[in-house]
C-alpha cells in the first residue's frame, strides 16, 4: 500500500476531530496520544497495522486515509460511466466529457478496468462518428490496460476490435476475433453470460455482412437467448436509482453491486442494433422453416428496434422483408405499408428490392402498367448496385408476367437484352 505521508497525517486529524475524539480516545487501547500527534504532525509515517486501527475508530476504510478517496468515490465514477453510456447515442459531447474525465480518474485510481471501459465508450463514439483512426487508438489502449485481466472482461476489448476491423470492409476476421474470444471464454471457464451477449451478437451481424445466414442464425439464437431483460435500460435506471440510494447510506460494496447489475443491463440496452440484427436472422429462418408467427414476431420487433435506433437503412430492409411475408400470408396492405420506408432510402439495392415487391404487389390484383413500371424500377435499381444475381432473377420475373399478359414478344426481348446484360455484368459486392 502506498501511503500519501504529507497528507494522511492530516487527514487523520480531521476525521477525528470531526467525530470529536481526543488523540488519547484514537489511540487507545494499542497506541499512544503521543503517537496520534506524531502522525497527524507527519512525523510518524503509520504502519498498516496503525491505520487498519485508526480506520476503524473512524469509520472509514484504509484508502480513506492513504489516498484521500473512498470506495464510494469509486462507484460514483462507475455510476457516472454507466450513464454516459445510457446517452452516448443522444448526447455524444456530454458521454464524450464523461468518458474522458472517467480515464483520468482512473488513472489516478489505478484501476485498469475502469479506465479501458471509458476507452472502449470512446471507441464506439469515434466509430459510429466515422473517425476509425481514433476508434482504433483508443481500442489499442484499452486492450493494454486490459493485457492482466481475466478472458472474460478482455473480450470486451476483442468486440471494440473486431467492430473496427468489420467497419473497416473486412467482417471475414472480425468473426475470427469474435469466434476465438468465444471460444476461449468457454474453454477457460469463463461463460460470462453477458459477453456471450456481445460475442455472439456481433457473431449474427458480421456472419450476415458475409450474407453465411446459417451461421447468422446460429449466433443470433444464442444472442437471444442471453438477452433475457424485456427492458434493460429500464432495468439499468433501477438499479442505478438503488446505487445512489445506498451511496448516501454509506453502503459503498452494496452500491458497487448495484452499480455492476446496472451496468450489465446497460451493456444489453446498448446492444439494441446488434439484436435487432439477431431478431432479423432468427426472423428469416423462421420463415424458411415454415413458422410464420415466430418470424412476423421477431422482424416485427426487430424493425421497431432499428427505427428507434435511428438506422433507416437497415430498418428499410426489414421492412421489405416484412412486405415479403405480409404479401404470401395475403395480408396486402399490411405489406405496401411496410414497404412505405425503402422509399426514403438512398441505396439502389434497397429501394430495387422494395419495388420489386410492390410491383408483384399491384401484379397480384391485376394493374399492369403499374406491375410492370415497378419491376423495371427494381431492374434498373439493382442494375445500378452491379447485384447480377438480382438482376437475372427480376428480368425473369418480368418477362414470366409479359408471358401471362399475353405478350410473348415483349418477354422474349426482354430475355435477350435482360440475360446478355447479366452475362457483361461484373458483381461488384
Amino acid at each position: 500500500m502506498t501511503i500519501d505521508v504529507p497528507a494522511v497525517g492530516p487527514r487523520i486529524q480531521r476525521l477525528r476531530t470531526a467525530l470529536g475524539l481526543t488523540q488519547r480516545a484514537l489511540a487507545e487501547p494499542r497506541y499512544t496520544a503521543a503517537y496520534v500527534s506524531a502522525v497527524e504532525s507527519g512525523r510518524r509515517v503509520p504502519s498498516g497495522e496503525a491505520l487498519a486501527h485508526f480506520a476503524d475508530r473512524l469509520g472509514v476504510t484504509q484508502t480513506d486515509l492513504t489516498t484521500g478517496r473512498s470506495p464510494a468515490d469509486r462507484v460514483r465514477l462507475l455510476l457516472r460511466l454507466v450513464r454516459a453510456a445510457g446517452v452516448a447515442r443522444t448526447d455524444r459531447a456530454e458521454a464524450e466529457a464523461t468518458y474522458r474525465e472517467t480515464v483520468d480518474a482512473a488513472a489516478t485510481f489505478e484501476d485498469a478496468i475502469l479506465g479501458a471501459r471509458a476507452l472502449l465508450g470512446l471507441a464506439d463514439i469515434a466509430l459510429r462518428a466515422g473517425q476509425t483512426d481514433v476508434a482504433v487508438a483508443h481500442v489499442g489502449r484499452a486492450e493494454a490496460l486490459l493485457s492482466g485481466a481475466s478472458p472474460h472482461v478482455r473480450a470486451e476489448a476483442v468486440v471494440a476490435r473486431a467492430q473496427v476491423v468489420g467497419r473497416s470492409g473486412d467482417p471475414r476476421y472480425a468473426t475470427f476475433l469474435l469466434a476465438e474470444a468465444r471460444d476461449t471464454l468457454l474453454r477457460d471457464g469463463y461463460p460470462d453470460p453477458a459477453m456471450l451477449l456481445d460475442l455472439h451478437s456481433e457473431l449474427a451481424l458480421w456472419h450476415g455482412e458475409l450474407d453465411d445466414e446459417p451461421a447468422a442464425a446460429d449466433a443470433a439464437e444464442r444472442a437471444l437467448a442471453f438477452a433475457v431483460l424485456p427492458d434493460p435500460a429500464g432495468v439499468a435506471e433501477l438499479h442505478l436509482t438503488v446505487a445512489e440510494s445506498l451511496l448516501v447510506d454509506g453502503r459503498a460494496a452494496e452500491a458497487e453491486a448495484a452499480a455492476e447489475q446496472a451496468r450489465q443491463a446497460a451493456r444489453q440496452a446498448a446492444s439494441s442494433v446488434q439484436l435487432a440484427a439477431c431478431r432479423r436472422a432468427r426472423g428469416r429462418r423462421r420463415w424458411s422453416t415454415g413458422d410464420v408467427a415466430g418470424a412476423l414476431m421477431d422482424l416485427t420487433a426487430a424493425h421497431a428496434a432499428l427505427v428507434a435506433a435511428g438506422y433507416a437503412t437497415a430498418a428499410a430492409e426489414c421492412g421489405v422483408e416484412l412486405a415479403e411475408i405480409y404479401r404470401t400470408i395475403g395480408r396486402r396492405d399490411e405489406a405496401r405499408e411496410s414497404l412505405g420506408p425503402a422509399e426514403r432510402v438512398e441505396e439502389p439495392e434497397v429501394r430495387a428490392r422494395a419495388a420489386r415487391l410492390r410491383g408483384l404487389l399491384r401484379a397480384d390484383v391485376g394493374d399492369r402498367a403499374g406491375a410492370e413500371g415497378d419491376l423495371r424500377a427494381a431492374l434498373d435499381g439493382y442494375r445500378s448496385a452491379g447485384r447480377r444475381r438480382e438482376l437475372a432473377t427480376t428480368v425473369l420475373l418480368l418477362a414470366e408476367w409479359l408471358q401471362r399478359w399475353d405478350r410473348p414478344d415483349d418477354a422474349l426481348d426482354l430475355l435477350h437484352a435482360g440475360l446478355r446484360e447479366v452475362e457483361l455484368l461484373g458483381d461488384r459486392r
